[in-house]
């Protein structure tokens, strides 16, 4: 009985032990805290040179976790502007297609409990070998060539983006497939024979990359071309206009001969003839020049104008005298007769006499009177059957009707006074002085009045005044007082105008003089 407790005792030792020693290791998951994964790069090493468009290998392998769990990896590049994803494999193969200096690889791994760690590398990208590019520059793809003459193969327009030297091979051959090798050159020139041709240029640096160019074109015996050269390309009939075809050539050198078409049924196989037009109009003109059966025309218009008709006037008396001046309300012919149409008859006189009156007829001659004295400006229009006109203008003196030719002792009075007489004007800042004197007055007794005017260079009047001066060696003087508002002369041209009239009786001659204004301090 004794050693049945024993046993039992123990045995109640031994379960009590071993259920504290329970409570002792067993241990929640959720109480052990996590520890952050190690990112290690493999591949590639510290500084690893590779090339643009070269695949290298991005190796994260040597990344662990502690807990030993799975991990997440984000491969990216940077300095290349925006960072660049690269994969997301621990393992990975990738390329580059940009150049660049330390450019920094980073490995980012993240564990399950979201815990993380990264590693670098710093590589460069080199540019690495780029394949050249062949152009041609001659002969033109599709172009034409004239026989006999060399045709120049240019492929200096081919380049390298690395300023590698290149080789040429040229390859030359009727068209189709090139057949032969032509050059090794960048430039050279051949001459060909007529036909269609096709050629070849491949181009290769000194790593072996290689880009060709091919172009077709032909060989032929181009026709001369037509070059017309004139002075004017308007005239008026009969008037002599010079052509010049001396411009004009063959392709091959070929000698030409010419042919011009004046359009009017005229031609000419000079090189550079004259021509002209007895009618009016619009004419096509043509040059055709011709070399080996072949030729080549140039075509330019000619605008022929008529010369329309010449308008002729004269004024005559009842006499038929021709006349410069008449009375007052006298009569006088106007007479257009020795106007001429030389290309039409002329169908129509347009008369403005001068005084707001205009007058349209058929005939040659009208007659017209003025009922004022004065200077007027008669105006003929003629118009021809083609409807051009001429036009001629002539000045008429009209006195008045009441003039005398005779002075107050009966004498006739001088168609002009003698200009030998001193006209001397003093200006100054307020005042211009007019002064004559020694006025000669020829065959009329008495005093002459005289009027004064001035005008500027716009034909404003800005001073006048009249007086009067016994004929003889007596002086006068007018002024021009400058201070008023109204009188403002600045600097300029100005006209002085001084008329006379001997009791009434307009002298027929008026004197101008001209002077400049130049203040004076």
């Amino acid at each position: 009985m004794k050693k049945t407790q024993n046993w039992a005792i123990a045995l109640l030792l031994v379960l009590m032990c071993f259920s504290g020693c329970l409570n002792k290791i067993i241990v929640n998951d959720d109480d052990v805290p996590n520890k952050a994964p190690e990112a290690r790069i493999l591949k590639p090493g510290q500084a690893n040179n590779f090339e643009v468009g070269e695949f290298f290998t991005i190796d994260g392998s040597l990344s662990s976790d502690p807990e030993g769990g799975d991990l997440q990896y984000m491969w990216t590049l940077s300095g290349l502007g925006s960072p660049i994803d690269l994969s997301t494999k621990m393992s990975d193969s990738v390329m580059i297609d940009s150049p660049g200096d330390d450019l920094v690889l980073t490995l980012m791994v993240k564990d399950s409990g979201g815990l993380t760690d990264q590693d670098i590398v710093v590589i460069n990208i080199e540019p690495g070998n780029r394949p050249p590019v062949a152009s041609i520059i001659t002969p033109t793809n599709g172009g034409s060539y004239s026989k006999g003459n060399e045709v120049t193969f240019n492929g200096m327009s081919s380049s390298d983006a690395d300023n590698d030297p290149l080789t040429y091979v040229w390859e030359l051959g009727e068209a189709g497939e090139p057949t032969y090798k032509a050059s090794t050159e960048s430039k050279f020139s051949l001459d060909l024979g007529e036909g269609d041709w096709s050629v070849t240029l491949t181009v290769t640096d000194p790593d072996g990359e290689s880009n060709f160019v091919k172009h077709s074109f032909s060989v032929t015996d181009l026709p001369p071309v037509a070059k017309i050269n004139i002075d004017k390309t308007s005239a008026f009939t009969d008037e002599l206009i010079q052509f010049s075809g001396e411009d004009s050539y063959d392709p091959e050198g070929e000698a030409l001969d010419f042919l011009w078409n004046f359009g009017d049924n005229k031609t000419s196989s000079l090189k550079s003839p004259q021509h002209s037009w007895t009618d009016a109009g619009t004419y096509q003109v043509t040059l055709t020049v011709m070399a080996e059966n072949q030729e080549g025309t140039e075509t330019k218009n000619i605008e022929i104008k008529s010369l329309g008709p010449i308008a002729e006037l004269e004024f005559k008396d009842d006499s038929g005298s021709t006349v410069e001046k008449i009375r007052a309300n006298s009569n006088i012919t106007l007479d257009a007769s020795e106007s001429s149409g030389p290309d039409g008859e002329i169908k129509e006189y347009k008369w403005d006499f001068g005084d707001g009156v205009d007058r349209t007829t058929n005939e040659s001659t009208t007659d017209y009177s003025w009922s004022a004295g004065g200077y007027y400006n008669v105006t003929l229009i003629i118009i021809d059957e083609n409807d051009i006109t001429g036009e001629i203008t002539k000045i008429l003196q009209v006195v008045p009707e009441d003039y005398s030719d005779e002075g107050q002792d009966g004498s006739p009075v001088a168609q002009d006074i003698e200009q030998d007489y001193d006209l001397n004007i003093e200006i100054f800042v307020e005042t211009i002085e007019i002064e004559f004197s020694e006025i000669s007055c020829i065959g009329i007794g008495g005093a002459l009045d005289y009027a004064i005017t001035i005008t500027d260079s716009n034909g404003n009047e800005v001073g006048s005044g009249n007086g009067n001066i016994a004929c003889g060696g007596e002086s006068a003087s007018w002024d021009l007082n400058l201070d008023s508002q109204t009188n403002v002369i600045e600097l300029g041209d100005y006209q002085t105008t001084i008329a006379f009239t001997n009791s009434g009786t307009p002298v027929q001659a008026s004197w101008n003089y001209k002077f400049v204004i130049i203040y004076e301090f």
